[in-house]
C-alpha cells in the first residue's frame, strides 16, 4: 500500500469514528431528553396531584368556616398546607381572597340590556380614584350590553354582547396598564347573581369602599377599615354604629351591601424540585357545598 492509499485510509478511518460518536453522542443527548421529560412529567403529575389537594382541603375549611361564623373577614388569608400528599417533599401554599370584596363588572348593565344608573356611577368613581380614564365603563358596558350602538367610537367593535364569563376578557377591551390597575379591585361574578353588585364591607378596599357612593370619602372609608380591624361587621345594620354613617349616607348603602362573601377565588401553588404547578379557581357557596365557577391550571 503506497503512501495515498494510507492517507486516505486513516482519513476514512477518522470519519467512521466521528460519524460513531456524533451518533453516541445522539443516542445519549436522546436519551438523557427522554428521562428528564418522564422525569419532569411525573414531577408535575405529582404537583398537580398536590395543588388539587391544596384547593380541597381549602374547599372544606370554607365550607366549615361558613357553618359557624356569620361574616366573612379578613378579605385575604395566604398560608403553608404541611403533609399534603404522603412522601411529598416539596412545598404547598393556598390563598383565599374574597370575590365579593371587589366591584362587579357585569353589574353595569341589567339583565334587560339597560344600563344600571347606581353601578355605572359607582364605577366611573372607582376609576376616578385610581386616575383611569372613566370612559372606560363606557367600553365595558358596550362589552357587555346586548346592543349594537357604540357609546363610544368603535367600543362596539368586537364586542361581546354578553355578561363577561373571566377577567381575562377585562383586557380585550382596555389597555394593558389601565387593565394591570384593575384586576386586583374587580371581578365578574355577581353574589347569587351574576349582575349582582353587593360588596362585602368586611374585607373591600378602599378605593371600592369610596366607589360605593359619592359622600363616601376616605377618612370615612378608613372609619369602616379602622371598625372592622376590631370587630368584623356581623350585620350590615352594624354600619351605623361606624361615625358619619348613622344618618342618610348609611341608609343609602343598604341593599348594596354585605357582610358575608358567596364566592372565593382560591390560589394553590405546589412546587418541589424547581417544578411548580399553579391553579386558580373561583368558587360559590351552592347548598351544602361550593361549585367550581373558573378553573385554570399551568
Amino acid at each position: 500500500m503506497n503512501r495515498s492509499e494510507k492517507g486516505m485510509a486513516v482519513v476514512l478511518v477518522l470519519m467512521i469514528v466521528a460519524l460513531m460518536t456524533a451518533m453516541v453522542v445522539e443516542f445519549a443527548s436522546a436519551t438523557y431528553t427522554a428521562s428528564v421529560a418522564l422525569s419532569n412529567w411525573r414531577y408535575g403529575q405529582r404537583l398537580s396531584l398536590a395543588a388539587r389537594s391544596g384547593v380541597t382541603l381549602l374547599a372544606k375549611v370554607l365550607s366549615d368556616n361558613y357553618r359557624v361564623y356569620s361574616y366573612t373577614y379578613p378579605g385575604v388569608v395566604e398560608s403553608p398546607v404541611v403533609n399534603i400528599l404522603k412522601d411529598f417533599e416539596g412545598q404547598v401554599v393556598v390563598r383565599i381572597e374574597d370575590e365579593n370584596a371587589r366591584f362587579n363588572l357585569n353589574s353595569l348593565v341589567l339583565p334587560n340590556g339597560t344600563l344600571d344608573a347606581t353601578a355605572y356611577a359607582s364605577f366611573k368613581r372607582l376609576l376616578k380614584n385610581l386616575d383611569l380614564d372613566e370612559q372606560i365603563a363606557d367600553r365595558i358596558a358596550d362589552w357587555t350590553d346586548r346592543d349594537h350602538e357604540p357609546r363610544l367610537s368603535g367600543s362596539e367593535d368586537g364586542a361581546k354582547n354578553a355578561y363577561m364569563d373571566s377577567l381575562d376578557e377585562l383586557c380585550l377591551i382596555i389597555d394593558p396598564e389601565s387593565c394591570k390597575k384593575l384586576l386586583p379591585l374587580v371581578t365578574v361574578y355577581g353574589m347569587g347573581q351574576i349582575y349582582a353588585g353587593t360588596i362585602n364591607i368586611n374585607s373591600a378596599s378602599k378605593s371600592v369602599l369610596m366607589a360605593l357612593d359619592a359622600d363616601l370619602t376616605q377618612e370615612l372609608a378608613e372609619r369602616i377599615e379602622s371598625f372592622r380591624s376590631v370587630e368584623p361587621f356581623h350585620n350590615v345594620s352594624d354600619i351605623v354604629k361606624v361615625a358619619g354613617f348613622e344618618g342618610p349616607l348609611g341608609r343609602s348603602l343598604m341593599g348594596r351591601i354585605a357582610v358575608k362573601a358567596a364566592i372565593f377565588r382560591i390560589t394553590s401553588t405546589a412546587e418541589e424540585n424547581r417544578i411548580k404547578r399553579i391553579i386558580r379557581c373561583v368558587v360559590e357557596k351552592s347548598g351544602g357545598g361550593f361549585t367550581v365557577r373558573y378553573w385554570q391550571e399551568m
